[in-house]
């Protein structure tokens, strides 16, 4: 591999978090950014104490300041970033579509799509005189399927996986990869405990065809090999990483 420093967004906690710990066990120097500084720290604090490099970032990915801050912060004690992991995201209001307001529909879209334009935008270019970028945007299984009450979040996503194809292809010349994962039901704050499941996803669980919600590193042990030496050819892609939900049930169906 060229280049082992990486960014992942949203990391202070579940799939982030879990990522950016994978790729500190493979040897990657990591920017763990959050917009919550304490949950950043923790998660560098549980890198180190494993041997592992990492620095903590505040920031809103919302933001271009922000965003360019927090490039620099990560270039100017690592170097060249060469991977960057979009997986910054919130789930926003639980609403019917004529029930959601400006604001709330502004935050969800500056949160989940502008931040993976802007990362791109800022790093695409270095990548191309790199010769060398990966970039893993996660989306959802909701970015495939309609979901009743979640407009905002489905919207999101599917432009997500829009902007992935888009990138995959105007940028695969420069030895740049752009792929885009859709976790399904994952054991995280946002998604589900396994000690507080909720009927719905229950009744998720009873339709899936392995009966089990994913762990955050499952979804980080995927972006990681999109990126490595073994995913040199994946590009463009779109992967579902759902337990196979998708492959029988949509999600208006259960």
């Amino acid at each position: 591999m060229k280049n082992n420093v990486v960014i992942v967004t949203g990391a202070g906690n579940g799939i982030g978090a879990a990522t950016a710990k994978i790729y500190a066990q493979n040897g990657y120097k990591v920017g763990v950014l959050d917009i919550k500084e304490t949950d950043a720290a923790k998660v560098v604090k549980e890198i180190e104490e494993n041997g592992g490099t990492a620095i903590s970032v505040v920031c809103d990915v919302g933001l271009r300041d922000s965003v360019e801050a927090a490039v620099k912060k990560v270039e100017s004690l690592f170097g060249d970033i060469g991977t960057i992991v979009n997986n910054a995201g919130i789930g926003g209001p639980f609403h019917r579509v004529d029930e959601v307001e400006d604001d709330e529909w502004d935050m969800v879209v500056r949160t989940n799509q502008k931040s993976v334009f802007m990362f791109s935008r800022i790093l695409l270019p270095k990548m191309k005189e790199a010769g060398f970028g990966r970039i893993v945007n996660v989306s959802s299984i909701q970015g495939l399927l309609g979901s009743p009450y979640s407009s905002t979040y489905v919207a999101t996503k599917h432009a997500v996986i829009g902007y992935t194809r888009t990138i995959a292809a105007e940028w695969g010349r420069y030895g740049i990869t752009c792929n885009a994962v859709c976790p399904g039901f994952v054991l995280t704050a946002m998604g589900a405990r396994d000690d507080e499941l909720d009927d719905y996803t229950l009744k998720v669980m009873a339709k899936s065809p392995v009966k089990i919600l994913a762990k955050p590193e499952d979804i980080g042990n995927l972006i990681y090999y999109l990126t490595g030496e073994h995913g040199q050819y994946i590009n463009g892609s779109i992967i579902n990483i759902d337990g196979g939900i998708t492959s029988h049930v949509g999600i208006m169906e259960v």
